[in-house]
């Protein structure tokens, strides 16, 4: 019993601290976000392009700023940007943009006009970090 609670215990810690260090979204919180995702809005304050497309939003929930960033190209995000300042890091002009975060833990969030996958991908990805991490874990905690 004990060794099975160490697994589940392992596979969360996985979850929250070794999928984000390898830029990982960690499937705990795509569910999260997917079925309990709460909308407010942000303010696009930096755009990056080098060496992929990075908005960085601020936002504010329960009293307490938020500042994330989201990777990957984005056309509905940049059309809100003027033109010339694309590309260029911290925006002058800060486009409102709508947000969906989890309640539980604010930090948790992403723009709503992100990159969309379809519910048969989203549930194959979850499916595959879940699985490769279980493989991990009995590769190493075997009994």
């Amino acid at each position: 019993m004990r060794h099975y609670l160490l697994i589940i215990v392992l596979f969360f810690l996985t979850c929250f601290f070794l999928l984000p260090l390898l830029n990982i979204e960690d499937p705990v919180r795509t569910i999260s976000l997917s079925l309990w995702g709460e909308e407010t809005q942000a303010k696009l304050v930096e755009h990056i392009c080098k060496p992929d497309r990075t908005y960085w939003y601020v936002y504010t929930v329960k009293g307490k700023d938020y500042r994330q960033q989201y990777n990957g190209y984005v056309e509905k995000l940049d059309q809100q940007i003027e033109e010339n300042s694309r590309c260029k890091g911290v925006l002058s002009n800060a486009p409102e943009i709508k947000i969906t975060y989890f309640p539980l833990f604010s930090f948790w969030s992403e723009p709503v006009d992100h990159i969309e996958f379809s519910v048969i991908e989203k549930i194959m990805y979850i499916l595959i970090k879940v699985i490769g991490i279980l493989i991990l874990l009995f590769t190493f905690f075997r009994r």
